[in-house]
């Protein structure tokens, strides 16, 4: 639920609760105050008569019933309501009156008094009446001013979350924030920004140690990889040999790891920013040609549908795009499955058959997440992957369905 549609519910249920509690509490104090009134008249009215009966005088008033009777003195007045016929209006009215036994003269008297008024029942309806359309005119001007009045207050809030969703510390453009006179707003703003700031100055001190650290890395490497080479050409024990091809095969692996690791330093920094058409299916072909051998060894069948595709993009990145994604497949096919490649001017998919993966699939293009059944890989090829496609404001999917993991790179 949006924010500005939960404060007007909450209010709308905030003034509904409160003018029905409102309308109850009116009720009851009318119903006291009239109550108290009409008893207050006809107790005034019930001793007129009296007075007038001592003096000796015919008391005759309108609603007003006089007669003697032989039942005792009673000391506690009565009120009560009744219903009496109007025969002008031919409608029942109610009534209030006062019933009491009085001795005058020696003599005693019933004497009841009454007085109309409109009902309990009218009352209900008036205050219910006034109450529902009260309601119903504050609720609808409620909404309207809260809504709009709201919605002018949250904008900044609003389009700063909206900027907040689109910022990436490998961007270089600032964050973009929105100016608020509300001074919460105000305190965030700035409070953002300065997270901002120092999120982009990190990232950016990692991505320059990054690079330079893999630049020093390449040389003790090379001189490490030249050296087993002249060890492994000499005459070793068997186990020394066992050894050597252990230490090359750790180095390859660092070797591939820092390649990774610089590329992806290259992408950060927005090296490869020069672009040309590239004729996507010849890019898919060469490297389907050159790993058939591979294809092979692991009886891999591969079924291709490919369309003749241009896309612009630097040349470079679309041979590592398509040899990560082939290799990844390659990698994670067991022997004799079966591999998927399409090409069409939209999209390029690619899929494989194999085992579900063993972490969840929203941090697979995270760098350096691997399955734990391949420790040999480096985890940096999808992600190599998902920074080309950003870089050339394509789209890279994955989703897993019929035993098969499938990668869609939208164009």
């Amino acid at each position: 639920m949006k924010l500005l549609h939960r404060t007007t519910r909450d209010f709308l249920l905030a003034t509904i609760v409160i003018l029905l509690i409102t309308g109850a509490g009116l009720y009851l104090f009318l119903q006291d105050e009239v109550t108290a009134e009409m008893n207050e008249q006809l107790a005034l009215q019930a001793a007129t008569v009296s007075r007038q009966l001592e003096e000796g005088k015919d008391a005759h008033y309108l609603f007003t019933e006089i007669s003697k009777t032989t039942d005792p003195v009673r000391l506690d007045p009565v009120y009560g309501d009744t219903l009496l016929y109007d025969p002008i209006q031919k409608v029942t009215e109610d009534y209030h009156y006062l019933d009491i036994v009085k001795n005058i003269r020696g003599e005693n008297y019933h004497i009841k008094v009454m007085t109309t008024y409109i009902g309990w029942d009218e009352y209900f309806k008036m205050i219910f009446t006034a109450l529902l359309g009260t309601t119903l005119l504050l609720a609808a001007a409620s909404i309207l001013i809260n809504y709009f009045s709201s919605r002018k207050i949250w904008k900044p809030f609003f389009l700063n979350l909206e900027s907040i969703k689109n910022f990436s510390v490998s961007n270089d453009e600032a964050l973009k924030l929105y100016d608020s006179p509300i001074k919460e707003f105000k305190e965030m703003q700035h409070t953002l920004y300065d997270m901002t700031q120092r999120s982009h100055r990190e990232y950016n001190a990692l991505r320059e140690f990054t690079e330079n650290a893999s630049h020093e890395i390449q040389t003790p490497l090379g001189i490490i990889q030249s050296k087993l080479d002249r060890i492994s050409q000499l005459n070793v024990s068997e186990e020394m040999s066992r050894h050597i091809t252990q230490a090359k095969s750790g180095v390859d692996r660092l070797k591939r790891m820092n390649k990774n690791l610089l590329l992806l330093a290259k992408l950060d920094n927005n090296t490869f920013a020069d672009k040309q058409m590239v004729w996507f299916d010849e890019v898919i072909n060469q490297h389907l040609e050159t790993m058939e051998e591979l294809f092979t060894v692991k009886e891999i069948a591969a079924s291709t549908h490919i369309q003749r595709t241009p896309v612009l993009s630097n040349p470079y990145l679309c041979e590592i795009l398509v040899s990560n994604l082939i290799s990844n497949a390659l990698r994670y096919t067991e022997e004799g499955g079966l591999i998927n490649i399409s090409l069409s001017t939209e999209q390029f998919q690619i899929s494989n058959t194999g085992t579900e993966l063993d972490f969840p699939a929203e941090f697979l293009f995270d760098r350096f997440r691997k399955s734990t059944k391949h420790v040999q890989s480096t985890g940096l090829g999808l992600a190599i992957v998902q920074q080309i496609c950003q870089l050339n404001s394509w789209k890279v999917n994955y989703h897993y369905a019929d035993q098969q993991h499938v990668f869609t790179v939208l164009f």
